[in-house]
């Protein structure tokens, strides 16, 4: 059996596959209060016997999803906003303590989450069969991945795909990651949320209430103007930085997900629109954009796929 989790800030899923890669079981958690490393820990612990009960056959390896900057051997967690952690042994600690738990011990690593949906996608999804991807995933924040030649890139540092942390203003807003200028710090969900939640505040903005939604404030930008101009703001920048992402690339398929591309339209009509004038000529006579078909399936079933692979993540 294969484990594979997608740990987001408010919900753990999971799912078990067999040695044919079909799911057998799968189930989700909140986490949201419990968030504190041990805490998490002892509930994916808890999640790992879930999917094993009545199980006869061994669990090999469990792969974990994290919207984290990781160590190249996917067993620290260097920063993780959304979970507030820098220099977390969490892989490691995990690894530990299954192995206490599991008379064969299964194999534990950790991976960026857009890097383990990506290699879902990959699996049976949008991309299945595409050598060359560039991911682009806008939700709480802006994260990316890389497939070239067949294979994730992992970089020398394990966090190749970082698109969301490209600078677009020296010395500008503060991310989450604790730099400044970083596209996700303008167009990531949680900064736009905050944008349009003071918009609100100061009576800006009329038919939205405090606790607005993202998708019913995108269903007004093009008729108010203050959200016209956060919504502007957001998709130049973040536009021009896939755009470049695209010319250094020279992908087949840009893949654009996440949350914030799936539920609201608006923001991902433009987004869109503004990408292919801004590639290079050359390189955008083959680019096609995409998007993911898996949805929340896709993450568990590349965090397994790339634990069973190994460090490279390869697929072959």
């Amino acid at each position: 059996m294969h484990l594979g989790f997608d740990i987001g800030g408010t919900t753990a899923r999971w799912a078990a596959f067999d040695d044919a890669w079909n799911r057998v079981a799968e189930g989700s958690e909140r986490i949201r209060d419990r968030r504190a490393p041990d805490d998490l820990q002892a509930a994916v612990v808890e999640m790992t016997r879930e999917a094993v009960e009545g199980s006869d056959t061994d669990l090999e390896s469990v792969g974990i999803g994290l919207a984290a900057h990781l160590n190249r051997s996917g067993t620290v967690v260097r920063n993780s906003p959304n979970l507030g952690w820098r220099d977390e042994p969490f892989g490691a600690a995990l690894d530990e303590v299954l192995s206490n738990v599991f008379e064969t011990p299964p194999s534990v690593r950790l991976f960026n989450d857009v890097t383990a949906g990506l290699a879902g996608e990959r699996q049976v999804g949008a991309v299945q069969g595409v050598d060359d991807i560039l991911a682009v995933y806008v939700g709480t924040g802006v994260g990316g991945a890389v497939v070239s030649g067949g294979d994730l890139q992992f970089g020398a540092g394990g966090n190749a795909g970082e698109i969301g942390h490209s600078k677009v203003e020296a010395g500008g807003r503060i991310c989450g990651c604790g730099e400044r200028g970083c596209v996700e710090a303008y167009a990531g969900g949680i900064h736009l949320e905050r944008r349009v939640g003071g918009l609100v505040e100061s009576d800006e903005v009329d038919g939205l209430e405090s606790n607005a939604s993202l998708s019913e404030a995108d269903g007004l930008a093009d008729e108010v103007e203050a959200l016209d101009g956060i919504w502007r703001r957001a998709t130049d920048a973040l536009a021009i930085v896939v755009a470049n992402a695209c010319t250094l690339l020279d992908p087949a398929v840009l893949l654009l997900g996440g949350g914030v591309i799936e539920h609201c339209p608006t923001f991902r009509g433009r987004l869109a629109r503004k990408i292919p004038s801004q590639v290079l000529e050359v390189v955008r006579e083959d680019l096609e954009i995409r998007r993911p078909t898996l949805g929340d399936r896709a993450g568990p079933l590349g965090a397994a796929l790339l634990a069973h692979h190994g460090v490279d993540g390869h697929s072959d």
